[in-house]
């Protein structure tokens, strides 16, 4: 990405599914919320889209609807009880057409200029490798990858990083080692990915941090619930408040100019 909005886009992404990215992302939202951010997420799964879900969340309207052209990213937006506003992804919806490059593109400018009316934006990017997760990533001024020690979580995130660098000339990429059983393995994972990167690619990735491996993370996900919100004094939830303390202080850096 070559220029800065005067709000920062934060897109989360991790290739492989099932990493728990959009719960670091909706936790991290939760975290900036409490501490007077104005936050909105947006789900940018354009099928099988789910933030709201794990919300416990019900919309009238969803993504679908600006896809159709019969409502507006704010008209969809709706604001959750844990103090950040969401856009909700399009889910399970039949009848409606891949999205073109210029659709996709109009999307994404509308999202910048809704996000002059806060103070971050977080992109949920869905799993895999194609068109729609890697514009989402280079619609952001950072991308936090989240990976897991498991070997194909790690496959799929440097699989990112490199088609971000071919193809876009995209360096943006931050790592977050998440689910790690201890200290010493996540930072062995994220090792793994930036000597990969550095080596094979030229690309330096910095690591943002990790969240350790914590058993009421699921199970706040199960209850539909925040791992911050429902245990706020656990493993996990301190993790979680040290990216949020440093997602802040990225809010404070000097932005470039847009052009």
């Amino acid at each position: 990405m070559t220029s800065f909005q005067s709000t920062p886009i934060f897109a989360f992404a991790s290739g492989k599914g099932g990493v728990g990215k959009t719960s670091i992302c909706l936790n991290l939202a939760h975290l900036l919320a409490k501490k007077g951010k104005k936050v909105a997420v947006f789900d940018g799964d354009f099928g099988l889209a789910n933030a709201d879900v794990q919300l416990g969340l019900t919309t009238e309207k969803d993504l679908s609807d600006v896809l159709r052209g019969q409502a507006t990213l704010q008209d969809i937006m709706v604001k959750s009880d844990k103090g950040f506003w969401l856009i909700p992804g399009r889910s399970g919806t039949q009848n409606l057409p891949f999205m073109n490059a210029l659709q996709r593109h109009n999307l994404l400018e509308e999202l910048k200029q809704l996000a002059a009316s806060f103070d971050a934006v977080f992109i949920d990017v869905p799993a895999g490798l194609d068109e729609n997760v890697l514009s989402l990533c280079t619609c952001a001024d950072k991308t936090l990858l989240v990976t897991t020690p498991d070997p194909s979580a790690i496959t799929d995130a440097y699989a990112i990083i490199k088609l971000l660098a071919k193809r876009y000339d995209n360096q943006s990429c931050h790592l977050i080692a998440n689910q790690a059983a201890s200290v010493t393995e996540g930072q062995q994972t994220a090792t793994k990915i930036v000597t990969a990167a550095k080596n094979f690619l030229g690309v330096s990735v910095p690591v943002f941090g990790q969240v350790p491996y914590d058993r009421n993370y699921a199970a706040a996900v199960k209850m539909q619930q925040l791992v911050t919100q429902a245990f706020p004094n656990t493993k996990a939830s301190e993790g979680l408040s040290t990216l949020a303390n440093q997602i802040i202080d990225n809010l404070d850096y000097p932005r470039r100019l847009t052009g």
